[in-house]
């Protein structure tokens, strides 16, 4: 799936990785959101596995990655809720570096191809 003609691999790969984090954001406000709703399990997004897996394979634009999420299976609490707030809190510190390691890597990419076509 390119996203632009002018797309290779890597920003491919970018894209992708963006969308899978923000994905996980929106699993992890959802898991904070409902901390005290009984019965709730955690959801989990996973995208690495399969986008690691893609670009293994051979897949240069990353087509075959795709993004699962799950339950957890952590220990519910007396409510059968299983949402652990430290691990949400810190789940959503670490996404949001990811994201913006991500974002820069993109920019940084964009900003050779700009260099690229203006020759400055």
């Amino acid at each position: 799936m390119s996203i632009l003609p002018i797309s290779d691999g890597v920003t491919n790969a970018l894209h992708l990785a963006i969308n899978g984090l923000d994905a996980r954001g929106r699993a992890i406000s959802s898991n904070v959101a409902n901390l005290e709703t009984p019965g709730y399990h955690a959801a989990q997004v996973d995208f690495e596995t399969s986008l690691r897996a893609a670009l293994a394979h051979g897949d240069g634009d990353g087509d075959g990655a795709r993004l699962e999420t799950s339950t957890s299976l952590a220990a519910t609490r007396a409510n059968g809720n299983n949402v652990n707030i430290d691990f949400e809190l810190m789940a959503a510190q670490e996404n949001d570096l990811r994201q913006q390691l991500t974002v820069q890597a993109l920019n940084a990419k964009y900003q050779l191809l700009r260099t690229a076509i203006s020759g400055q």
